[in-house]
């Protein structure tokens, strides 16, 4: 009768790490999966918050601007990067909704600080957007649509208080097609949040898209391929 030969030491060994290898490339694969997903939302709802801002600072006659805040405790217990919008109030007289100037609108004892440092800021906020750690948004930070016309000017704290007043100033500090980039550290390409600086309509497109990559000149998006191009 013969004898069943067992697996040597060596051959269990190196069956072990087989398995162990395969075992790390599914848990690296669902993660990436993860990852993009979580990126995606996040890309989606930042737009939302664009797309909220607008209406608001035309139906309030309040700039309202979406800020980007580092390391914000969440419901879970953990800290991450956050945005949301903010809608701010205007005047010396923070308690009196009704006072409203060109010159002090946004209030301004509240320019350099966000309304997470002083609630008493806001009329109103929107919900934190849990920014992935994967994920870089810092662009999107202090993009503010001005009251009564909602039109976008990037990059201003102050949301243009004190030039309200001035179309060329104005026009000067709206955002360029290529102002708001979305990076990402997984493999899924950047997304840009693209604001008509007239409108401050917004749409947001993934850089890996036809209209971005395509050959075909009667489809190829050139304002949204030339800002996927910058770096």
């Amino acid at each position: 009768m013969k004898r069943t030969k067992g697996m040597t030491l060596l051959e269990l060994m190196t069956a072990v790490a087989v398995i162990g290898v395969l075992i790390a490339l599914a848990v690296a694969g669902t993660q990436g999966r993860i990852d993009r997903q979580r990126e995606t939302s996040a890309t989606r709802e930042l737009w939302g918050a664009a797309l909220r801002a607008r209406q608001l600072s035309i139906s309030t006659n309040q700039p309202v601007r979406i800020v980007v805040d580092p390391d914000v405790e969440q419901p879970d217990g953990r800290r991450y990067n956050v945005a949301r919008w903010e809608r701010l109030k205007c005047g010396d007289d923070l308690n009196n909704p009704d006072e409203w100037t060109v010159d002090k609108c946004p209030s301004p004892s509240c320019l350099a600080k966000t309304c997470r440092a002083d609630s008493n800021c806001c009329s109103e906020t929107g919900p934190d957007i849990v920014i992935p750690g994967t994920m870089v948004a810092a662009d999107i930070n202090n993009l503010c649509f001005l009251p009564g016309s909602g039109r976008p000017v990037f990059n201003r704290m102050d949301c243009m208080q004190g030039s309200l007043g001035s179309p060329a100033d104005i026009a000067a500090a709206a955002p360029a097609d290529n102002s708001i980039l979305f990076r990402f550290a997984s493999d899924r390409p950047k997304s840009v949040l693209m604001v008509e600086p007239l409108t401050g309509l917004s749409s947001v497109m993934d850089c890996d898209s036809q209209a971005a990559t395509t050959n075909d000149a009667t489809r190829k998006d050139e304002r949204l391929a030339a800002a996927c191009t910058a770096p």
